[in-house]
């Protein structure tokens, strides 16, 4: 696990005011840690716009207000996210319990033809798990 952040909000004030009189090395070692950090901070504070995956910052999803299709609750979740989380745990703990029924056995028709006639007649002769 990584260490806590040195970014405390008297580090991001010190930030926005001296950020643009400084490079990010010597921003890394006024405050005490790598640069790195610094412009992770900079760019989460939006004081300046560094172009590379690792320093972009993922929006939040677009929600919206639809009603579940199960019990009709108008919580905000996740756009076409149709079931709330409750009902969607629900059904998750559903389906486990589900797995672990006791298997039944069924038995299905077996069809054959008749031997003197072509007419085909119906014996139940297999039985089957299921579960």
């Amino acid at each position: 696990m990584g260490q806590k952040s040195p970014i405390t909000s008297d580090v991001e004030q010190f930030l926005k005011n001296k950020h643009k009189q400084h490079t990010h090395k010597e921003l890394a070692q006024i405050i005490g840690c790598c640069i790195e950090t610094v412009r992770r901070a900079l760019v989460r504070l939006d004081l300046e716009v560094i172009h590379g995956a690792k320093y972009q910052r993922r929006l939040p999803p677009k929600k919206w207000g639809r009603p579940c299709i199960i019990c009709g609750c108008k919580k905000q979740r996740p756009k076409m996210q149709f079931k709330c989380q409750a009902c969607h745990d629900r059904e998750r703990d559903q389906d486990k319990h589900i797995a672990h029924q006791k298997s039944r056995t069924i038995t299905l028709p077996q069809v054959q033809l008749c031997q003197n006639k072509n007419v085909r007649v119906m014996v139940t002769k297999e039985n089957l798990l299921t579960g």
